[in-house]
């Protein structure tokens, strides 16, 4: 009785860290659009969205039935057993979907959830099956597996088919309102904008009256006594508020269907979603609840929980205070989430960068497939533009011109990722595909719909071009492996962890809690210093900015110096790990060269992409620049030249340095130290007048490498040494050469640019 107590007590707590780690990751869902195209401030778009999503909670009831039989069939397990089932459905859920967060990366709740109750039901299902069961129990007799089927093979569906509408639709806006149309087409964007609303408002409406009695009121009983009447008359409401608002008070139409979309993306997402976070939980204290009133005296161990069969909660919940309160509180959670989760941006600017319309630094690396699929759809766009008829084709061309003289409206507090109508049809798309899908009773992945929608709209949008598509398509593709790695670590960790709870009982209990919290401390404090670090190379480029040739001069001149110092200190490291043959710290040192190549990389890519912009007066100086961030390159490519052979050396157990070697190798990581202070010194104080100086200890340092060379050529003569340190070391020497060469080609560079 005491271990089921236990159990209650934890699932209610760990129902509210599920929905802080669940918020988290599907926030990106509601807010994508609104931020990505910048309609409002962030807070004012944090508070529509937690509105619907306090709204959405009381939407939500009949969804939570699938917690309670959607997967399992409870009626044939006892409280305990059911308890313990869901204690580890919760535990593996708050750290397989916190690691997700901390990444930013989205993923599916719902996938989450349902592979979670699936792997521990048939572990409690196996247990159970291997004793005595009345009646020959098999394991079908526990698990819907054609539920499962049925949400695993619907959620591949609405996959393609979020990413087919999104395309089509976004297509078909773009050809009618074009890139230029601010201030236009405002009879045009009320119809659509109407259409759309009125559309979201009956799914809700239709949704609310059957899910509770507390809609039990005129206005919702005339709607559906009335369905003739709903949709002209929300219709003609709408299009006269949106019309009238446009014209008096020159509001952007798209605006406003955007913040509303937001809100009711936000209620469906609550109402689809909710079930997700503490359906387990709720399901878990409900069947406690029923327990502790029955007066069942043979021990929760033997209670049958047959009462789960039925449609009890989605029928009477709101009769009860106790549900009442659970929902409110879930929805004053889930919207303090939005405005304090720092791994909520993170999760929102994955998928905001993948849609962005303007190029610049990449996420995510091209992988082969990626490379494919861009081929062959270049290879299918080429002919299709071929037989198009020419006036089709300047049709089509004539509607997708920018004009470059007409801009967004400016953004309200970040840079804008995409207009207000694409972001229009990301909402209106999505909320009504998800409304659809929660009105059925049908559990989408709401995640996977929005993103696909996003996705869609952004190739119809031509925001995928040659210059960023395999970069595009190969985030798109390592978000949707992830939701099958969702799936696979949710089914086999909440497998195991509930045989060990079976098991280990108490003790499983107490570890496997202490385990999640450490867990949690651990990955919050991973996250906080990798945001650190991005903040120090994320530099959003307004137009004010990058019209400004200053500031290319004082931020360009501290990134630089900051990845001359890293560049410095990663050699010094190399050296002396090598000099101590420790595997563990030139292991480390590999890492920090390639996270060095791609500091430098996105740094090149955005510095590019300011001096692009700059009036051409500033564009001849700004190549020297450029041209410094080219030796940068060359630094990164030198160090890893030298780090990774060095590594493979120790990694493989080879011989280390002999005598004279570690002895060479300490007095030119000495020279070279204070050759790359000297610089440093150089740069940073703008002493350019000392360059010659430079040269000079760069003379220095090579006719030391010359001096060590030529002395291991003669030992090598006499026999001295073995042929892989001896090939190694020579290595290391020359390219410690090219590390000086290029790092004064660097400062001549910065010494021409500030000249």
């Amino acid at each position: 009785m005491t271990l089921v107590w236990t159990i209650a007590i934890l699932l209610s707590l760990l129902a509210i860290a599920d929905l802080i780690v669940g918020v988290s990751n599907d926030a990106v869902n509601f807010l994508n659009s609104a931020i990505g195209s910048r309609v409002a401030s962030r807070r004012t778009i944090y508070w529509i969205a937690g509105a619907g999503l306090i709204v959405g909670t009381f939407f939500s009831t009949g969804m939570m039935e699938v917690a309670r039989k959607g997967v399992i069939y409870p009626q044939n397990f006892y409280l305990t057993e059911l308890m313990i089932l869901f204690l580890a459905v919760m535990i593996v859920d708050v750290i397989l979907i916190d690691t997700y967060n901390t990444l930013g990366f989205p993923t599916s709740t719902t996938i989450a959830v349902v592979f979670e109750l699936t792997g521990a039901a048939l572990a409690i299902a196996v247990l159970k099956t291997n004793h005595s069961v009345p009646g020959e129990a098999v394991l079908t007799d526990y698990i819907n597996t054609g539920r499962v089927f049925l949400l695993f093979s619907g959620i591949l569906v609405s996959i393609l088919f979020a990413f087919i509408t999104g395309a089509i639709v976004q297509f078909i806006s773009r050809l009618l309102f074009t890139f230029s149309y601010h201030g236009r087409f405002r009879m045009l964007f009320s119809f659509f904008g109407a259409f759309a609303i009125s559309i979201i408002l009956i799914l809700v409406f239709k949704k609310g009256i059957e899910a509770s009695a507390v809609w039990d009121t005129p206005v919702f009983k005339w709607f559906s006594t009335n369905p003739v009447f709903q949709f002209p008359t929300i219709f003609a409401i709408t299009f006269f508020v949106l019309y009238l608002s446009g014209m008096l008070f020159q509001i952007d139409i798209p605006r406003i269907v955007v913040l509303f979309g937001t809100f009711a993306l936000a209620l469906s997402f609550a109402a689809n979603d909710l079930v997700n976070f503490i359906g387990v939980p709720l399901a878990g204290i409900e069947s406690f609840k029923a327990f502790l009133i029955s007066g069942h005296e043979g021990g929760p161990g033997n209670f049958s929980l047959q009462f789960l069969n039925d449609d009890w909660l989605r029928n009477h919940g709101f009769e009860d205070g106790i549900y009442v309160s659970f929902f409110l509180l879930s929805g004053i959670v889930m919207m303090l989430t939005l405005f304090y989760s720092r791994k909520a941006r993170s999760v929102t600017e994955t998928e905001m960068y993948l849609g962005r319309q303007q190029t610049g630094r990449e996420h995510f690396e091209p992988s082969q497939l990626s490379r494919t699929m861009v081929r062959h759809f270049l290879s299918l766009f080429n002919r299709i533009d071929n037989i198009l008829p020419v006036k089709i084709h300047r049709f089509i061309s004539g509607r997708y011109k920018k004009d470059e003289n007409i801009s967004d409206f400016k953004p309200v507090d970040e840079v804008i990722y995409f207009d207000s109508l694409r972001a229009m049809v990301n909402l209106v798309v999505a909320s009504i595909l998800i409304s659809i899908g929660t009105y059925w009773r049908f559990p989408l992945s709401t995640t996977f719909v929005v993103f696909m929608v996003a996705m869609g709209t952004s190739l119809a949008d031509q925001a995928w071009g040659r210059e960023s598509a395999v970069y595009r398509i190969s985030g798109v593709l390592s978000i949707l492996g992830g939701w099958f790695i969702t799936a696979c670590l949710g089914f086999l960790g909440a497998f195991i962890l509930a045989l060990l709870l079976w098991w280990g009982s108490w003790i499983t209990i107490i570890v496997s809690v202490m385990f999640m919290i450490l867990f949690l401390f651990r990955s919050t404090k991973y996250h906080k210093k990798r945001q650190a670090e991005r903040e120090l190379f994320k530099k959003e480029l307004s137009n004010e900015i990058s019209q400004n040739i200053g500031w290319i001069r004082n931020t360009g001149s501290d990134t630089v110096r900051r990845l001359m110092l890293e560049s410095s200190k990663i050699y010094m490291l190399m050296v002396q790990g090598l000099l101590d043959e420790d595997e563990t710290k030139l292991f480390e040192i590999t890492r920090k060269t390639e996270d060095l190549k791609n500091q430098i990389k996105n740094a090149k890519t955005e510095f590019f992409s300011a001096l692009a912009r700059m009036p051409e007066e500033a564009q001849d100086s700004g190549q020297f620049f450029i041209q410094a961030l080219d030796y940068l390159t060359e630094l990164g490519n030198t160090l890893s030249a030298m780090v990774v052979p060095a590594y493979d050396h120790i990694k493989n157990h080879h011989k280390g340095l002999i005598d004279y070697q570690q002895d060479d190798l300490n007095t030119l990581l000495d020279e070279t130290t204070a050759f790359f202070n000297f610089m440093v010194h150089v740069e940073k104080d703008k002493k350019f007048m000392m360059f010659h100086e430079l040269v000079q200890r760069q003379e220095a340092i090579f006719k030391l490498i010359e001096n060590f060379r030529l002395q291991h050529i003669r030992k090598i003569r006499k026999g001295s040494g073995k042929t892989r340190i001896n090939i190694l070391y020579l290595e290391l020497l020359g390219e410690t050469r090219n590390l000086i060469l290029y790092s004064v080609n660097l400062v001549k560079s910065l010494k021409n640019f500030f000249g």
